[in-house]
């Protein structure tokens, strides 16, 4: 059963966390970035993508009747599902591995490849794909 107040919600949270990923791609980048600044774009970045593959899960469970057990099945299922084209799921790869970096070597600084992935504007994609799969489940409601 679809709940249509936690889909609201979870675009809701998404889009505060491309604005606040927005704002600090337009900064001044003669202006240096704090270590706790640093640490809310990571974080930002982290729940953003995480969302976007609780999002799938959903998705994969509601439209497609297929269960994953773990986020790291998800792109798999989305692919085997052809819900992806070949370009989002290669910057689905490039976002999840980011994350994957900035979560589990929070010891190494990654902050320039988080940096590119702003510049690119690539964190944009998990809304259009928000979107696109709630669309999907209303129209196959």
């Amino acid at each position: 059963m679809r709940n249509l107040q936690w889909e609201k919600s979870l675009y809701e949270h998404q889009h505060a966390m491309t604005k606040h990923l927005d704002k600090f791609r337009k900064r001044n980048k003669n202006i240096e970035l704090s270590v706790d600044e640093i640490m809310v774009i990571q974080h930002s970045f982290q729940l953003l993508v995480a969302s976007m593959l609780d999002l799938a899960q959903y998705v994969l469970k509601h439209h497609y009747q297929t269960e994953t057990t773990s986020r790291k099945d998800v792109l798999k299922a989305l692919i085997q599902h052809k819900d992806v084209t070949y370009e989002q799921a290669e910057q689905m790869k490039h976002l999840i591995s980011l994350r994957d970096q900035i979560l589990y070597d929070y010891l190494e600084e990654h902050f320039a490849s988080l940096e590119e992935a702003m510049a690119l504007r690539r964190y944009s994609l998990v809304e259009m794909l928000t979107k696109e799969w709630t669309n999907r489940l209303s129209s196959a409601a």
